[in-house]
């Protein structure tokens, strides 16, 4: 009779699955950031895109896109779209819609896509009739 708690050498369980997610995440999230890209610049593009002020977007989820976008691959389409002064469309078109719904949805572009932010994402500022109404206490009024 095998013992519940027995798996074979190597084999793949639920908890092993989990932690190299997590460090494929990681590392990931942890890619360098091509030359003279920083959170900061890539926010005053994203505000350009959006149409929202700076200060408005998340500095945190800023990083973290980009990051994302690095990890693609697309940290050179980044810097040539952060160095146009209009949008263009072209080459980069689709990389302005991935932002731009990015910020939007609160969701980083990837395999598998993660939600990083619920509350920050853009579309309840864009949509505030959106939200269900709530009551204090459980009561409605």
């Amino acid at each position: 009779m095998a013992d519940a708690g027995w798996t074979p050498a190597g084999a793949l369980t639920r908890r092993s699955f989990a932690a190299v997610c997590g460090a494929a995440a990681g590392a990931a999230l942890a890619a360098p950031l091509p030359d003279g890209a920083t959170a900061a610049s890539f926010r005053a593009l994203s505000a350009r895109l959006t149409g929202f002020d700076e200060s408005t977007l998340d500095l945190r989820f800023a990083r973290d896109l980009l990051r994302a976008l690095v990890a693609r691959g697309q940290g050179a389409d980044v810097a040539l779209l952060a160095r146009q002064a209009t949008r263009r469309g072209g080459e980069v078109a689709t990389l302005e819609v991935d932002i731009i719904s990015a910020w939007y949805s609160g969701v980083l572009p990837g395999a598998p896509p993660v939600v990083a932010t619920l509350y920050g994402a853009l579309t309840w500022a864009a949509a505030p009739f959106a939200t269900p109404l709530g009551a204090c206490r459980g009561g409605w009024s």
